[in-house]
């Protein structure tokens, strides 16, 4: 079965596949994309592969037409193409009077308005080939949002997203836009053109990672960190996703160049990867999720504050175990330590919270001092095996009870429970594409969970 991927086939109301005008609609576009792609002499365009819904587990993809070689390279897009603010043509509006936003997308989102609306824009068949809506949850209804996603932490993020969407476009982008009407068009004043081009970035978008990540100078990181440029990469985001993927976008002086990671068959697609990312950080940025087990980066949280609930109940000593919760806490408000992340080979946070935890009150008052002159970096190695599914017997019974409970308490949360996610996946083919996502990302984190709650027993 192919794996459901970032372009989720658009549904009709009598048959869940593409009729036969959107296909031929989606491979005319796919056409007179790849024709201007091509026209560009600064690129290059394998004749092993193609692109189109033919093949695909989407609306669009690539799709390999002959046998490729593991390292072989796919295409290369000359970065004289790839969309953002200084290569749009009001690049010397931006240089004149520059955008400062809190998101730094303000400006990209701003010159993508504007070449979406030009006629003329060397862009209008690379916007064309896009589909017209990214099916992400910030488009899904409220009502849609709670029913399918609660519990999993993608409501939460949408409900963050769309605040800080109106907000900024309201302080932003919409009184900039205004103070340039003569230079861009009014019809880019418009709340949902911008939510649209939010969702193509949020999708579509790759951002150039830091040049030197090796540097052991932490303020050299950050001015770095600070230089990395977010792109609209036309070519490179026909690609779909899965965890297992087999091909590799390499950023290079003068060109992005999308290289075969294995051998791929004759018929396979050709699959990127947007990251080490688990399904609920896939359906809020991406509008999909893979079905447990395929995603091996897979997470679930659990909340902080429900293991150190537990914790201070199960204490003897409650008073001490406050003492230790409330230091965890001011840790959580100065961004220093988050919830628990459970991944599919065990928990994936840092072993501090079980380290402090069990120290003497001796111990803590020691470890206390030593933190008021910075948060604690170094670890003991032992201590990180401990969080693997395995090694989770050596625990303290005190500790595996604690982490049974807060598992056992997190899959609370949700809707439904297993056993009723089990008999909806036996009809997956009945339910529409949110319906699906929603389900394997809500079952995927219960069994997750349930991992967690096995390997404490």
């Amino acid at each position: 079965m192919a794996t459901p991927a970032k372009r989720p086939r658009e549904e009709n109301n009598d048959q869940n596949n593409v009729n036969a005008d959107l296909k031929t609609l989606c491979t005319n576009r796919a056409n007179a994309f790849l024709k201007w792609f091509s026209s560009n002499d600064d690129n290059f365009f394998s004749g092993k592969v193609t692109i189109g819904p033919d093949g695909s587990c989407a609306q669009n993809g690539m799709v390999a037409i002959a046998d490729v070689q593991e390292g072989e390279s796919l295409f290369r897009i000359s970065r004289k193409i790839l969309l953002h603010p200084k290569s749009s043509s009001i690049s010397a509006l931006f240089e004149k009077d520059p955008v400062n936003s809190e998101s730094g997308w303000s400006e990209l989102l701003i010159c993508m308005m504007h070449e979406y609306n030009a006629k003329d824009s060397p862009w209008k068949p690379y916007f064309d080939v896009l589909p017209e809506t990214v099916d992400l949850p910030m488009f899904w209804t409220e009502e849609e949002r709670e029913k399918l996603l609660t519990g999993t932490g993608v409501v939460e993020a949408v409900n963050r997203d769309n605040k800080k969407i109106l907000t900024e476009f309201q302080s932003v982008v919409s009184p900039y836009l205004k103070k340039h009407k003569d230079t861009i068009s009014e019809s880019c004043d418009d709340l949902e053109l911008y939510k649209r081009m939010v969702s193509y970035v949020m999708a579509y978008s790759f951002t150039e990672p830091p040049k030197d990540d090796d540097s052991d100078d932490f303020g050299e990181e950050e001015e770095e960190e600070e230089k990395s440029t977010i792109y609209m990469v036309p070519m490179a985001d026909m690609l779909n996703h899965i965890a297992n993927n087999n091909a590799h976008l390499s950023f290079k002086p003068d060109c992005l160049e999308m290289i075969a990671t294995k051998d791929i068959k004759k018929g396979e697609e050709v699959f990127n990867t947007y990251g080490e990312l688990a399904n609920w950080h896939l359906l809020h940025m991406y509008g999909f999720s893979e079905a447990y087990p395929a995603n091996h980066y897979d997470t679930v949280d659990i909340p902080l504050d429900l293991i150190l609930d537990i914790a201070e109940e199960d204490a003897e000593n409650k008073e001490f175990a406050r003492k230790k919760s409330s230091f965890f806490k001011q840790k959580v408000m100065e961004d220093l330590i988050g919830d628990i992340v459970v991944g599919t080979n065990g928990i994936l946070t840092d072993d501090r919270l079980f380290m402090v935890m069990e120290m003497s009150p001796s111990q803590f008052a020691i470890y206390e001092e030593e933190c008021e002159e910075g948060w604690e970096e170094d670890l003991d190695e032992d201590t990180s095996v401990l969080t693997e599914f395995e090694k989770m017997k050596d625990l303290s019974q005190t500790w595996k009870t604690i982490i049974y409970r807060s598992a056992t308490e997190s899959l609370k949360r949700y809707k439904t429970n297993v056993q009723e996610d089990e008999e909806k996946l036996k009809q997956i083919d009945s339910l529409n594409s949110r319906q699906q996502y929603s389900l394997h990302l809500c079952y995927g984190q219960k069994m997750l969970l349930y991992k967690l709650i096995n390997a404490c027993k």
